[in-house]
């Protein structure tokens, strides 16, 4: 998994064939909370170590998870400094082949991402995770289930980590558009439930849900930007 474009297709096919995988992504914003350095991010969330010590805790459990399934996307050079790849390449466990862009569905994949992977969502029964706010109603394709969570989902709605691995439900597609709650949903799940496909969306259908509010999003030119490895 080494190829930004051919990456893209590894998560088609397995949506596709209806194969079961759960897949975590960690950006810049993550990389600080892994870290523990304060940061508020473009959210208007903010992580301070002094007193989220738990909540970093479940993070870097769910950045150093390694279980066949589970797919981690990590930042890339092009994108952040080269000391937070290096180090997020040495701390994370996943093998190579579970390893791929925390970008995988952005930039310049993401006309291909909404063209030829948000189409398959129609194959599933959905449940999105997504801001309180959001208006399901003008996505191109329909959910079962609506979990609102807050702007400051992974503090707030933190006890969907002991609620959902409950359902043991099966064959669903779950979205998380999340922030952090979002990597620790993806990896709890996972551990307890492996019946089911779960994805990190990430900003990806705010175009949809909330309005355009990243560059990509808006046409600029990271839009036709390739992430390099």
């Amino acid at each position: 998994m080494i190829d930004f474009k051919k990456d893209l297709n590894i998560f088609k096919d397995l949506l596709d064939e209806r194969k079961k995988f759960s897949f975590s992504k960690y950006a810049d914003g993550e990389y600080a909370f892994l870290r523990n350095q304060k940061i508020t991010n473009c959210d208007n969330w903010t992580f301070d170590p002094t007193i989220h010590e738990k909540y970093q805790k479940k993070l870097l459990d769910s950045f150093k998870y390694n279980e066949d399934g589970y797919y981690v996307g990590i930042s890339c050079p092009c994108c952040v400094p080269q000391n937070h790849v290096n180090w997020m390449r040495k701390t994370v466990n996943v093998p190579k082949d579970r390893l791929t862009w925390a970008n995988i569905f952005v930039n310049g994949n993401h006309n291909d991402y909404i063209k030829n992977i948000v189409p398959l969502f129609v194959k599933y029964e959905v449940i999105l995770i997504a801001n309180e706010k959001a208006k399901i109603c003008n996505l191109p394709f329909k959910i079962k289930e609506h979990i609102p969570i807050t702007d400051l989902a992974w503090v707030d709605n933190y006890d969907l980590l002991d609620s959902l691995p409950n359902r043991n439900d099966k064959d669903r597609l779950y979205l998380f558009a999340a922030g952090p709650l979002g990597n620790m949903l993806a990896y709890e799940l996972w551990k307890n439930n492996k019946n089911n496909t779960y994805v990190d969306i990430g900003s990806t259908l705010n175009n949809y849900l909330v309005g355009a509010n990243r560059r990509y999003l808006k046409g600029g030119a990271t839009l036709n930007k390739i992430c390099n490895w």
